[in-house]
C-alpha cells in the first residue's frame, strides 16, 4: 500500500505538483501531527514530504515500523537532503519508487538520542557552510572570513573518548565534528578520502591544531580543489571510526546538531546500521559489504600528556612551541657544541690555511673543500638558541668560541700571508672586498638552513655547515690576509662582510628556532630585538655599497654597445672612485689619434654626466 504524508499546509502544493505523478497507483494521503500513531504496516511505502523537523520525529519511527520511505525533495529540507543525499528530481525520485520493487537499507546516526542528518559539532568546529541553506563559493568564501576572526580566542578543551570495545583516550581539542560519511561536511570532504556512507560507523574528525599558524594555512588550503592542495588528511586532525563513541569533558560541554544548539555533560554518538529502508537510490555511495567493518583509530598526532596540558592552559599561540621532550636533546646537543674544544681549534686553523692557500691561488673548489673542515656552524646555531630563549650560559659560552675562532683565522691568514710573498689581490680575494645588501640576503638563507638541519632529524647538518662556512671563512681568512698586508681597505671591506654574514645567520637561525616553536615570543623579543639592531647598522654601509653596484651597472648598460661615429664601445668595467675609472675596448676600423681619443671621453662624460678616468684597450676592425 502507497501513503503520502505531508503536512496540512503544503496540502496545495500535494495537490498540485504531488499527486498528479501517482495517478497510476493506489495511495492514501496522511496529514502528518507530532505525536500521531500511523496506520502503516509493515512494508507499506510511504512517501513524506516534510522539512527537516518533521523527518527528524518521523524517520525513527519509520525504522522501528520497518515501512519503507520514500523521500520527496522538500524546499525545506536542507540538512537531510545533504546529509542523506535526496536527489531533487522530484518526477524521478516517484517514478522509481512505483517502477522498481528494489530497497535500500540506510544508516541513522543519533547524537544525544538527537537524529542526525549532516553533522554534529562538538566546541569549535569551523564550517564554511553552516547553515544548509547557501552553497554559493562566495557566501562560503565570506563565513570562512567570519570564523577567521574567531582564532584569537581558541582555546584546547579536555576530552575522554570511550569507544564501544576498544581503549579509552585522553587529549585536548577546540572542537571535534561528527558524521557519518565524508559528504555531510566541508572538512570531512577535505579530510575523510572515503566516502562510504552505511558502513555502521560514525566518523570523529578531532581538531587539534597545536597554532594559529597551521590552522590559518588549512583554511587556506581549503579554498582550493582537493587535485591542488590536499593530498592527506593534515596531521592536527584525528579520526575515529567506530559504532558507538561517549565522549566526556572536565565541564559542560557545548555542541550543535544541524546548526541547533545544545549543551550537555557528555555526549554519546551511536549508529544504527542499516536500520531505514528507503524505496529509491540516493546519491551517497552504499556499503556492500552485510557486516559492520571494524573500529579505526587516527590518533598518533594528538596532543597528550604534558603537550595536552600545555594547551589547556592558555589560548591556542600562534606559532608551533615545542614541548620539553622534543627540546631536550637538541638542547644538549647544543650546549655540548656551544664548549671550545682542542678538535675544533685544530679544524679552524686547517679550514683557514686550506682557504687562504686557495685564495692565493683563485681556486674556488679549493675554497669550497676547505669549507667542510670548517667547524664555524657549531656555536653559531648553539648562540642562536641562547639568545631566542635567553640562556646567559648558553650565550657566554657559544661567544667565547664563535670569537676565539674568530680570532684564530685571523692571526694564522696573516701568517700565512707575510710567508708568501705575494700581495696580489686574486679575483677570489677581490670578491670579499666590497660587501653588499646580496651577501646578507646569502647570510640570511644560510641561517635558516643551520637551524632546520638541527631541528628536523634526517637533514645532514654538515651541509648546512658548508653553507654557512662559505658565506663565514673566506671573507675572515682575507681579513686576516688584509692585516698581513698591513692594508687597512682589504682588512675593512672583508670583515665587514664576515661581520655581515655572522649577524645575519645568528639572527635568521634564531627566527626559524622561534618558528619551529623552540622558545616563546616574549622570551625571543629581547634577544631578536638586540641581533636586528647590529644587522640594521651593518645594512647602512651594505646600503651605499648595493647603491654603488646599482650605479656601475647603470652606467656600465649606457655605455656597453654605444657608438661615437664608426667607434664601438665595448667590455665596459666601472670603478667608483675620484674620479670615476671607466675601462673599456675600443673597436674602430682605423687607428685613433690623441685628439679623437679626448673627443671620446668628452662624449663619454656627457653620456653618463660625471668626470672620469678613462682606460682603453683598442682593437682594429677589418
Amino acid at each position: 500500500m502507497y501513503y503520502l504524508l505531508y503536512i496540512k499546509k503544503d496540502a496545495e502544493k500535494i495537490e498540485a505538483e504531488i499527486t498528479p505523478l501517482l495517478k497510476n497507483v493506489d495511495f492514501k494521503k496522511v496529514v502528518y501531527n507530532t505525536g500521531d500513531s500511523f496506520p502503516f504496516s509493515e512494508n507499506d511505502v510511504v512517501l513524506t514530504y516534510l522539512n527537516d523537523d518533521d523527518l527528524r520525529e518521523f524517520l525513527p519511527l519509520s525504522a522501528k515500523g520497518k515501512w519503507q520511505l520514500g523521500i520527496l525533495p522538500h524546499p525545506k529540507m536542507y540538512f537531510s537532503a545533504s546529509g542523506f543525499g535526496v536527489p531533487q528530481k522530484m518526477e524521478a525520485i516517484v517514478k522509481e519508487i512505483i517502477e522498481t520493487d528494489t530497497t535500500h537499507q540506510l544508516d541513522l546516526t543519533y547524537c544525544n538520542d538527537i537524529l542526525v542528518f549532516q553533522s554534529a559539532n562538538i566546541g569549535e568546529v569551523f564550517e564554511l557552510s553552516d547553515d544548509g541553506k547557501s552553497k554559493g563559493g562566495y557566501r562560503q568564501f565570506y563565513r570562512f572570513l567570519k570564523q577567521l576572526r574567531k582564532l584569537r580566542s581558541l582555546k584546547h578543551k579536555p576530552f575522554r573518548f570511550f569507544i564501544k570495545d576498544e581503549k579509552i583516550i585522553d587529549t585536548s581539542a577546540v572542537g571535534i565534528l561528527a558524521v557519518e560519511h565524508s559528504k555531510s561536511s566541508l572538512f570531512s570532504k577535505k579530510t575523510v578520502k572515503s566516502n562510504i556512507s552505511n558502513d555502521g560507523l560514525v566518523h570523529l574528525l578531532i581538531f587539534s591544531p597545536q597554532n594559529i599558524l597551521e590552522l590559518v594555512w588549512f583554511f587556506l588550503k581549503s579554498l582550493f580543489p582537493d587535485t591542488l592542495v590536499l593530498k592527506k588528511r593534515p596531521k592536527f586532525i584525528g579520526l575515529i571510526r567506530a559504532s558507538e563513541v561517549t565522549i566526556k569533558s572536565t565541564s559542560a560541554i557545548n555542541y550543535t546538531i544541524d546548526g541547533k544548539k545544545h549543551e550537555a555533560n557528555e555526549i554519546n554518538l551511536k549508529v544504527e546500521y542499516q536500520s531505514l529502508t528507503i524505496a529509491h537510490p540516493l546519491k551517497n555511495e552504499q556499503l556492500t559489504n552485510t557486516s559492520i567493518p571494524k573500529s579505526s583509530l587516527f590518533i598518533d598526532n594528538l596532543p597528550k600528556d604534558e603537550k595536552k596540558e600545555e594547551l589547556i592552559k592558555r589560548k591556542l599561540p600562534w606559532l608551533r612551541r615545542a614541548t620539553f621532550e622534543e627540546f631536550k636533546e637538541l638542547f644538549v646537543v647544543l650546549k655540548e657544541n656551544a664548549v671550545l674544544t682542542n678538535a675544533y681549534l685544530v679544524m679552524m686553523i686547517l679550514s683557514t690555511l686550506i682557504t687562504a692557500f686557495g685564495l692565493y691561488a683563485d681556486s674556488a673548489p679549493v675554497i669550497i673543500g676547505a669549507m667542510i673542515l670548517a667547524p664555524l656552524i657549531s656555536p653559531i646555531v648553539s648562540f642562536s638558541m641562547g639568545l631566542i630563549r635567553y640562556d646567559i650560559q648558553l650565550l657566554k659560552t657559544s661567544f667565547k668560541t664563535i670569537v676565539i675562532g674568530t680570532i684564530v683565522s685571523l692571526l694564522f691568514a696573516s701568517l700565512v700571508s707575510l710567508i708568501i710573498p705575494l700581495k696580489i689581490e686574486t679575483p677570489e680575494i677581490s670578491a670579499r672586498l666590497t660587501p653588499n645588501l646580496l651577501d646578507l640576503g646569502i647570510a640570511i638563507a644560510s641561517g635558516i638552513a643551520a637551524a632546520f638541519a638541527h631541528a628536523k632529524e634526517g637533514i645532514a647538518k654538515s651541509l648546512a655547515g658548508v653553507a654557512i662556512a662559505v658565506a663565514l671563512v673566506p671573507p675572515l681568512v682575507v681579513a686576516g690576509v688584509g692585516i698581513g698586508w698591513w692594508n687597512w681597505d682589504v682588512f675593512s671591506g672583508a670583515f665587514l662582510l664576515y661581520l655581515t654574514n655572522l649577524s645575519g645567520i645568528i639572527m635568521f637561525a634564531g627566527l626559524t628556532f622561534l618558528l619551529l616553536g623552540f622558545a616563546p615570543f616574549k622570551t625571543a623579543r629581547k634577544g631578536l630585538i638586540y641581533s636586528l639592531l647590529i644587522v640594521a647598522l651593518v645594512c647602512i654601509p651594505l646600503t651605499f655599497s648595493f647603491n654603488r653596484i646599482k650605479q656601475e651597472a647603470k652606467i656600465t648598460k649606457k655605455l656597453e654597445g654605444y657608438k661615437i661615429d664608426q667607434i664601438t664601445l665595448r667590455e665596459v668595467r666601472v670603478r667608483f672612485g675620484s674620479p670615476l675609472t671607466v675601462s673599456l675596448k675600443i673597436i674602430s676600423p682605423k687607428t685613433i689619434s690623441d685628439t679623437d681619443m679626448k673627443e671620446i671621453k668628452h662624449q663619454i662624460e656627457a653620456k653618463v654626466e660625471k668626470k672620469i678616468k678613462l682606460e682603453v684597450s683598442m682593437a682594429i676592425e677589418f
